[in-house]
């Protein structure tokens, strides 16, 4: 890598707007800046700006500035370059100081951090200056002069050359940003592979309700099959369509399901609740099921209804947490199991991981009574009624945020992640975004009202249970029934939400400053220090165990104010010095024996602006 002018044997004095060798290679000086950020985890990164970049560092070292008019309509300043040799220095300290392999970013990932200027026909960097602690970077571009082509001493710049010159500037600009174009690209494709696995799953459970048909990858296209006869070939087309599922039938939700249930499937959902207090202890538990056998040759009722008759709920509560309620992040109801899902069961800790596991066998959720006709809730009891059923079938775990529910299972001592026949987990959180095309989660109510269902007593764990499993076939169905592609409405519908909102709130804000900002007023007496936390009169209630952040916050304060009232005093005795030399001074005495108004006024204005600092 050739050195950079004016390092070179051919000048020793370079000259503002000097044209640096065509053979010397640069660096974006800001995106040298950012450099250990984006090349770097967070650690190594804080290390290196340690050592080379923050409190001045960089610019301690001194750099040979450069700048280059990059002739991009979308760039308001010049850019300022500094040379590769200088930067490899830099990597070289770096690697030599802190043994870390350092280097200059490649070029498919950081087209814009090394550049080259060989080509002809395109305008090369020019000498600025020397950047160093003496001056600041403000300070060198200020010197830059402006473009003009007619006198830059460039050759004329062709079309072809042009074109490659906007696009390595382009590149350059992109670098000096905080996060490179392929960083953007590489967290963008990560959103779409979030969203895309949403929509997956959303089309997986559309297929276990029999609502989507499971694709046939090997049906041939019926239009490369000249054997078909022409008046066949519609209908052909259909089946291949739907084989795809790319066009499928309109759902009719007063008949059964129109396709068959993919793996026979049944569905548990599971929710916890815990206090809000002292390590959460579990105190409900709402387990919900829903068999696809049970919905064989049933319609499937508008948004569903007709299926959620099908969900069997338990609740269980338990015993040695009866006596705890929440009641201030969340209204616990753990005594309002709605009725019409069943009764509560009270349970122990130690019988909970037996019971949760008994709904995850045959009969899944099925209260099983005993001879005499009791129900029964003991898990070993539950266990061996169910000895009878032996068919073993692939579950589909449901919740909402379901991974939370999974945790607190582990923690009273159940851990459904190591059945083997559970194939997946849905979350309805991720299937309601699907389906409305909305990146952040929404409450279990508010997915309730918009399928304009009602949830009463949420925050119950069977209800919660229930609810969830109603709106899996809520959003599976309205789901099918609507286009899950955004289309040019539903973007301007947003749009204008969007803008509505932000109205809404400029108005409000707005109106807020016209109520505080009343017209007229002195603004009343001085507010007492108490009304900013200084608390002069009880000074003792900072140091109050327990109460250290407060202390520390005082103490902080207090020497704020000393300081600040040190540096009035200092301010005040220099102002009356300087205010008794300007009396004293001959220049004030003469224009003051001229009886000038307009000078006594100006000099009693500049004396007494002084006094009053």
């Amino acid at each position: 890598m050739s050195e950079a002018f004016p390092h070179g044997s051919n000048s020793s004095l370079p000259y503002i707007g000097q044209i640096a060798p065509r053979e010397s290679k640069f660096c974006p000086f800001a995106a040298v800046n950012k450099w250990p950020y984006k090349s770097f985890h967070h650690l190594d990164a804080e290390t290196i700006s340690k050592a080379f970049f923050a409190a001045g560092k960089l610019r301690m070292r001194g750099w040979t500035l450069y700048y280059i008019h990059t002739l991009l309509s979308n760039a308001s300043k010049p850019l300022i370059l500094v040379p590769a040799t200088e930067v490899q220095a830099l990597f070289d300290d770096i690697k030599k100081e802190l043994r870390l392999l350092v280097h200059f970013p490649k070029e498919e990932k950081e087209p814009g951090f090394l550049l080259s200027f060989t080509e002809k026909g395109i305008p090369r960097p020019r000498y600025l200056g020397r950047l160093d602690l003496e001056h600041s970077l403000d300070e060198m571009e200020a010197k830059i002069p402006p473009y003009h082509h007619e006198q830059n001493g460039d050759t004329k710049t062709h079309d072809r050359s042009f074109a490659a010159f906007k696009k390595k500037m382009e590149a350059a600009i992109e670098a000096t940003k905080q996060k490179s174009k392929h960083q953007r690209d590489r967290k963008k494709k990560e959103r779409v592979g979030i969203k895309q696995g949403w929509c997956e799953q959303l089309k997986r459970a559309q297929c276990y309700l029999g609502v989507r048909p499971r694709a046939e990858p090997g049906m041939p296209n019926p239009t490369e099959d000249p054997s078909i006869p022409p008046r066949e070939l519609e209908q052909a087309m259909k089946r291949y369509q739907i084989s795809k599922c790319v066009e499928l039938p309109d759902l009719v939700v007063s008949e059964p399901a129109p396709f068959a249930f993919q793996d026979n499937v049944v569905f548990i959902c599971v929710d916890v609740e815990a206090y809000e207090k002292e390590n959460r202890p579990v105190t409900e538990i709402g387990i919900s099921t829903l068999d696809t056998n049970d919905l064989i040759g049933v319609s499937l009722g508008e948004c569903g209804s007709a299926w959620m008759k099908k969900i069997r709920a338990r609740h269980f509560r338990i015993k040695e947490t009866a006596h705890l309620h929440n009641t201030e992040f969340v209204a616990g109801c753990a005594e309002r199991f709605e009725p019409e899902f069943g009764a509560s069961e009270w349970i122990s800790f130690k019988e909970a991981p037996q019971v949760i596991a008994s709904c995850f066998r045959p009969p899944y959720s099925r209260p099983v009574e005993s001879l005499n006709g009791e129900s029964l809730t003991n898990g070993d009891a539950i266990a061996n009624a169910n000895k009878e059923y032996v068919e073993k079938r692939q579950i589909v775990l449901v919740g909402h945020d379901v991974r939370n529910d999974i945790d607190y299972l582990r923690k009273i001592g159940y851990d459904v992640s190591t059945l083997s026949n559970i194939i997946e987990a849905l979350d309805t959180a991720d299937l309601y975004r699907a389906w409305k095309h909305h990146q952040n989660p929404t409450k279990l109510g508010s997915i309730l009202m918009d399928l304009e269902m009602v949830g009463w007593n949420l925050h119950n764990a069977g209800n919660d249970a229930a609810y969830t499993l109603q709106a899996l076939l809520g959003i599976a169905i309205s789901s099918r029934k609507s286009s899950l592609t955004t289309s040019q409405s539903q973007i301007t519908s947003r749009t204008q939400d969007l803008e509505r909102e932000a109205r809404d709130r400029a108005k409000e804000e707005a109106e807020e400053w016209t109520a505080a900002d009343v017209e007229g007023g002195d603004g009343g007496p001085p507010n007492p220090l108490e009304r900013f936390g200084w608390p002069q009169s009880n000074p003792p209630a900072a140091s109050k165990p327990g109460n250290v952040q407060t202390s520390k916050m005082l103490n902080h304060n207090e020497r704020r104010l000393e300081k600040v009232a040190t540096g009035l005093r200092e301010e005040r005795e220099s102002s009356k010095k300087i205010e008794a030399k300007w009396v004293s001074s001959p220049e004030v005495e003469r224009k003051g024996q001229e009886k000038d108004g307009d000078g006594e006024e100006d000099g009693g204005t500049f004396a007494q602006s002084i006094t009053d600092r």
